[in-house]
């Protein structure tokens, strides 16, 4: 079941709208302000609730209740995926401009349970590449520690900048995902090009979304609230990428 018309081949000419993304936001916010709050408000809930309860089971001697808190930590990682997704593909409906939708597209509802076990899957996938790429260097620097403790700690380093790397590429699979209507691992393949054809501006989004949700974090924690869903929007927006040179991509360069 895909629902995709791009190739990916035209992938290397996209470009990230990276001046028009926060007027963009703010038009899609405008239009909804308080679902994107609410819908921020049940996220942070279920990951700060779900949170608190893992820590107090885990801090009990009852080795029992130990294992509870590890279960409900896992839980409190993957039950606030589902309001994500919804934040997602609001800011997705509500952006203005953007690419033309499938006509044979499912319902809403049909829609977000298939997106929400397709980025269950990818964030499976996701996570296992991790702390496979994670043990790898370990096990490696392990090896080479007792032989020469610069090639162990340069591993190290050099694994990490690539791991950081790979983690950066990935940075819009979800939202490309949801926009598109991708399947995981094209998904992730789309980012990861994406991002190699507009490094620059990835940069300046990340530098963007950093600032946004440090505001957030310094006003009380409240203002996660706003920064949280101005995020959604600004990552849903820079999936509305653009061709130079094509016609049809002026429409998607500027909001509407």
């Amino acid at each position: 079941m895909d629902h995709f018309n791009d190739p990916l081949a035209s992938i290397s000419a996209e470009r990230l709208p990276i001046a028009t993304i926060i007027p963009r936001a703010w038009i899609g916010f405008r239009k909804a302000p308080w679902s994107f709050i609410g819908l921020t408000a049940l996220m942070l809930t279920c990951l700060m609730g779900l949170g608190v309860v893992a820590r107090d089971f885990q801090l009990s001697s009852n080795r029992f209740f130990q294992y509870t808190g590890d279960l409900v930590l896992v839980m409190a990682a993957l039950v606030p995926l589902a309001p994500l997704l919804a934040l997602l593909q609001l800011a997705d409906e509500h952006l203005p401009g953007g690419l033309d939708r499938d006509p044979e597209q499912p319902a809403s509802r049909r829609r977000f349970l298939w997106l929400l076990k397709q980025t269950c899957g990818l964030v499976v996938l996701e996570v296992l590449i991790g702390i496979g790429g994670i043990s790898s260097i370990r096990l490696l620097s392990q090896f080479l520690a007792p032989h020469s403790g610069v090639l162990a700690s340069l591993v190290v380093v050099l694994g990490g900048f690539g791991i950081a790397i790979w983690l950066v590429g990935q940075l819009l699979s979800i939202p490309l995902l949801i926009h598109h209507g991708y399947r995981p691992l094209r998904a992730m393949e789309h980012s990861r090009k994406l991002v190699q054809a507009n490094r620059l501006k990835v940069l300046a989004l990340l530098g963007l979304l950093l600032g946004i949700n440090l505001l957030g974090l310094m006003a009380a924690s409240l203002g996660l609230l706003f920064s949280v869903p101005f995020s959604a929007l600004l990552l849903m927006a820079s999936c509305r990428t653009h061709t130079p040179g094509r016609r049809e991509s002026r429409r998607n360069m500027l909001p509407t």
